[in-house]
């Protein structure tokens, strides 16, 4: 019986959410003029969505290209590492997220961490280069977390760094819980770099000391109008009007307003030091919300531009020239690492 009653219970619960998302989607038509009658605009937002929202697998079609070389060499890197561990948390809301582990070359351990995170339709691998770099050349435990709904992290949506800020701060305490002395770097490209960001808009330990963002977009719904207006295929409406029709969609189909998917939001609430990277060649996230990023940002930062350099291409167009803006960046929030990785390519 008793049982029963908690299965009874729990249905009672699900069928309460189902119809607080239904209220909260009416009240967002309403509020935002939209008309609920309106199928065909319902039909072009849910194809969007649909495009859009829906996690994918990355594509290995073009690993073995020359400009995707760095990347591939990262994806065997992380995957075929010996220390590699794997990392599972619960999210907030229920999810099980996952992250790749992978400590420090140091004998005794080292106190610095760099958490790298991947971008949209792919996975923790992609990031393996960075991580890569972090841990052999500055000796540092790095964390290549999956993002929800990619990878082996649960999920149903792309949460463009909206719920994913959270799931960070859970992979940070678990970084301090392991090391109360860590100190953390946050390192993220194109989504990934747009979760950073966000992350540093959320009231954070002393522990995270700064953050590089690459390639990553303004705010969601900005992003997702560049996207929309670039497709071949898209229905005959203009994205003035599909993106409250899109944010209803979100609304009820993942429950989350886009809008609050909003980087620039956060670089002015964050505290964090921040360098800020973009291809100046990027059609996919245009340099401009770069400019409107770094100018909007309260923190301590720095900036780069790479000409000629597609998305999340920077670091292949002038890896020489990336990290030593890295290193001069890092220099300045923590000289005794610069220091530590100079004395180890001495030797």
């Amino acid at each position: 019986m008793e049982r029963k009653g908690r299965e009874l219970s729990e249905i009672e619960s699900k069928k309460k959410k189902r119809k607080d998302k239904r209220m909260k989607t009416l009240k967002f038509f309403a509020e935002t003029g939209l008309c609920v009658g309106t199928g065909a605009l319902i039909g072009a937002a849910n194809y969007f969505y649909d495009f859009s929202m829906k996690p994918v697998k990355h594509n290995s079609e073009n690993d073995d290209k020359e400009d995707e070389r760095l990347y591939t060499e990262g994806r065997i890197w992380m995957n075929t590492h010996p220390a590699r561990e794997d990392w599972f948390e619960m999210s907030d809301d229920s999810l099980r997220i996952h992250a790749n582990f992978i400590p420090s070359p140091v004998e005794d351990g080292d106190h610095r961490y760099a958490i790298c995170v991947h971008g949209y339709s792919d996975t923790s691998e992609s990031v393996g280069q960075y991580a890569r770099v972090y841990r052999d050349r500055y000796g540092m435990n790095v964390l290549l977390p999956d993002l929800r709904g990619h990878g082996r992290s649960e999920g149903t949506y792309v949460g463009y760094g909206y719920h994913d800020r959270l799931d960070m701060i859970i992979w940070i305490d678990r970084i301090i819980r392991r090391d109360p002395q860590a100190s953390i770097i946050l390192h993220g490209i194109s989504m990934g770099a747009a979760t950073v960001m966000m992350t540093t808009g959320e009231p954070l330990p002393s522990n995270v000391k700064a953050c590089v963002e690459d390639a990553g977009y303004s705010t969601a719904i900005e992003e997702f109008t560049q996207v929309y207006n670039n497709l071949a295929d898209r229905p005959p409406v203009s994205a003035d009007v599909i993106m409250p029709a899109l944010r209803a969609v979100a609304l009820f189909r993942a429950g989350y307003d886009l809008s609050k998917a909003s980087p620039i939001d956060a670089v002015r609430r964050s505290k964090t030091p921040t360098l800020f990277i973009h291809g100046a060649a990027d059609s996919f996230i245009p340099s401009w919300m770069m400019d409107k990023l770094f100018e909007a940002a309260s923190c301590e930062k720095m900036s780069m531009l790479v000409p000629g350099a597609e998305h999340v291409k920077s670091v292949v167009v002038d890896p020489e020239g990336y990290w030593k803006k890295v290193d001069r960046f890092l220099a300045q929030v923590d000289p005794a690492l610069i220091e530590k990785r100079a004395k180890a390519e001495e030797k």
